[in-house]
């Protein structure tokens, strides 16, 4: 295991990767007020770009979690991050709906590694008490990327068009693959990329974590809790713009969702302070009474307001998602990978029906309101599974 300060710049690089991962899709959402005229997007058309990706996404992750377990994470994560940033960075080459929707499939596809890879490098990097702070660490990359993408993307094709938002993005993995080559040589990492898998094989360990009984909780967590992080992540830009009046580039577009991800991306932190201080069921109280209080958003009165409700929904769903991390490495010690590849691919089933559905609903109905008001009912679902479990498990 690795010592002193290595295995939190460890911990850094999954960050950085993870932070791409996250600029390189919601690229699509940012450039998609710019994209609509020239390659012909309407809600429900973005809707199911938004799902083929989830689709394909889903389906890689069922099958590279149990890879993952076995591969060199050295290389096989390393290659993942500089497969997905040139699918990226060849978005730029779209000229119409079904080239992009090819390069969405693609994108989810080599972006699956992500997650299992990144858990089980947490799980041989660091100790039993300190991975809830490493998964804290890695994972706010996601509202990282989320948080840095209206500025880096919004400037960028502000400046040069959409097509070089998507390229410039792309070049970023580029980098980070070198400097992770450089870094990840050491020989005190050896036995992270090297760590044994599941005793008795693939089909032993997917067995291990379907016969675990804390899956199912975990399988209730991710259908809920991923949705609203997909929704947030995906459809803002367009409700600022479509049912608030935000320019596609504006300043104020770029403030208020800057504001929302730095929410989300401390949500992530607080979890790994909480937990040294407080049950996990007290915890997940406050994170679900956060996270409720998208239900008031459509009732915003101002954009002020609505930053605000949407910041502190974002702050409790960062801890939602570190704790159902945690629940996840908590199913099986030897298959972390394809623990996370199943909870992670049922996550972005739910996730891909649901884009597709508030695609439609919305093109429909002209609002966003049915959405706000579901993720309320979402989070208590999940809340209500993890209540269960805990009593059962006394934890």
């Amino acid at each position: 295991m690795p010592a002193g300060r290595s295995r939190w710049v460890l911990c850094g690089f999954l960050l950085a990767g993870t932070a791409i991962n996250y600029l390189d899709r919601q690229t699509l959402s940012l450039m998609a007020p710019m994209m609509r005229d020239e390659l012909g997007l309407d809600n429900e058309r973005l809707g199911l770009l938004f799902s083929l990706f989830y689709y394909s996404y889903m389906l890689a992750q069922f099958a590279v979690g149990g890879f993952m377990d076995r591969a060199n994470l050295r290389w096989a994560y390393g290659g993942a991050v500089l497969l997905w940033s040139l699918v990226g960075l060849s978005t730029s080459l779209a000229t119409g709906f079904a080239s992009l929707a090819a390069f969405r499939i693609l994108l989810g596809i080599t972006e699956s590694p992500n997650w299992p890879g990144a858990l089980k490098i947490v799980s041989r990097a660091l100790p039993e008490k300190e991975r809830p702070m490493g998964n804290g660490i890695f994972t706010s990359g996601q509202s990282l990327g989320a948080l840095i993408a209206p500025m880096v993307v919004l400037t960028v094709a502000g400046a040069a068009g959409w097509r070089a938002g998507f390229a410039v993005v792309g070049a970023l993995g580029v980098v980070w693959f070198a400097a992770w080559l450089v870094f990840t040589r050491r020989p005190e990492f050896a036995s992270v990329w090297k760590g044994a898998a599941p005793e008795g094989g693939r089909s032993m360990g997917y067995r291990e974590v379907l016969s675990s009984p804390k899956f199912p909780t975990v399988l209730v967590v991710t259908a809920t809790v991923n949705p609203i992080l997909y929704f947030n992540v995906n459809w803002l830009p367009a409700y600022f713009h479509q049912q608030r009046g935000m320019a596609a580039a504006s300043s104020e577009m770029k403030w208020t969702l800057t504001l929302i991800y730095l929410a989300l991306d401390l949500g992530y932190l607080a979890f790994g302070f909480a937990c040294l201080r407080a049950p996990r069921r007290t915890v997940a109280g406050i994170a679900t009474a956060l996270v409720s209080l998208a239900a008031a958003v459509p009732w915003a009165a101002s954009q002020t307001e609505l930053a605000v409700l949407l910041a502190l929904s974002n702050f409790g769903l960062g801890m939602w998602i570190s704790m159902y991390l945690t629940l996840t490495q908590e199913v099986s010690k030897s298959a972390v990978s394809t623990a996370m590849g199943l909870a992670g691919g049922a996550g972005s089933l739910a996730g891909a029906v649901l884009m597709w559905i508030v695609g439609i609903v919305t093109q429909r109905t002209g609002s966003f309101d049915g959405p706000f008001l579901a993720i309320a009912a979402a989070i208590a679902l999940a809340w209500i599974a993890v209540m269960r479990a805990s009593r059962r498990g006394g934890s």
